[in-house]
């Protein structure tokens, strides 16, 4: 017996800016796939006003090792998950508990099925996760639940974000998602939302374009990885000199473990100031 597609429905989801969805779809997190996918019609931070971001980016303390998580994609819908999971991904994303469940089935399958790093601590549980981009789960020792959810955005799930949707809370200084992917393709590191307009204007007379992009990042991960990452001592925070005019502020933080590229400026002149270090 063939089973009936599920019902359609409305999208109750939201544009960027805050125009309710009128689409409808029949996928089992609600969203139609098309709009921008917000839950909320306005975020809870915004750039110009100050209130605690709803991240979680956190891991708990110990070590964690490198390690095969052993698991086949099929199980990311077997495996049950926590009550503690389904409301801190709730409270991130603002969405009810059947969907939060839904979308940490989702991410565990797309976490499994692109071989995402995995790692165990000493206490015998896993995570596994996408590091550059920020989202991943811990999972328990005996890969039965789904222990803990983390992410480092504080409203976009995993589903907007490989589909593009950019961030109405990194204000105009953060790259979109088609940006932030082609610089993740060549280079190591995350880049301010200056420094590729920057390079791109300044060293290479060029225009941050869906055409060029692929190319601008591929000659800035060159450039850096030249005449500027092998002079960082990976210290908190640094100006590396790159002997072609141009000075690049480094930095590490809780929120970028492995660093970011903040901002570039001519050497000898007032520098562009960088993104906010968040702790």
């Amino acid at each position: 017996m063939i089973t009936p597609a599920p019902p359609r429905r409305p999208c109750r989801r939201y544009g960027a800016d805050g125009t309710p969805c009128s689409s409808t779809t029949t996928r089992a997190d609600g969203w139609c796939g098309r709009c921008d996918g917000y839950t909320t019609a306005r975020p809870a931070v915004t750039p110009d006003v100050s209130a605690p971001r709803r991240s979680e980016w956190r891991w708990g303390t110990g070590t964690w090792t490198p390690g095969t998580l052993g698991m086949d994609s099929d199980e990311a819908y077997e495996i049950d998950v926590t009550p503690g999971a389904v409301a801190t991904y709730g409270r991130v994303h603002a969405v009810v508990p059947k969907v939060a469940e839904t979308q940490i089935r989702s991410l565990l399958e797309d976490l499994i099925s692109e071989q995402a790093d995995t790692e165990r601590s000493g206490t015998g549980t896993w995570r596994i996760y996408f590091r550059r981009h920020g989202y991943g789960l811990v999972i328990s020792a005996d890969r039965s639940h789904v222990l803990r959810y983390c992410t480092r955005h504080a409203e976009r799930t995993w589903a907007q974000y490989r589909t593009g949707v950019t961030s109405r809370i990194s204000g105009p200084g953060g790259l979109a998602a088609w940006k932030r992917e082609a610089v993740a393709r060549h280079l190591p590191l995350p880049v301010g939302g200056k420094v590729l307009n920057l390079y791109a204007r300044h060293t290479l007379g060029l225009k941050v374009t869906r055409d060029t992009i692929d190319d601008i990042a591929r000659r800035l991960a060159a450039h850096l990885g030249d005449n500027v990452l092998p002079h960082w001592s990976r210290t908190e925070e640094a100006a590396v000199e790159d002997g072609h005019g141009n000075t690049w502020v480094l930095l590490r933080t809780e929120r970028f473990p492995d660093g970011i590229v903040a901002t570039v400026y001519a050497t000898g002149s007032e520098p562009v100031k960088p993104p906010s270090r968040e702790k």
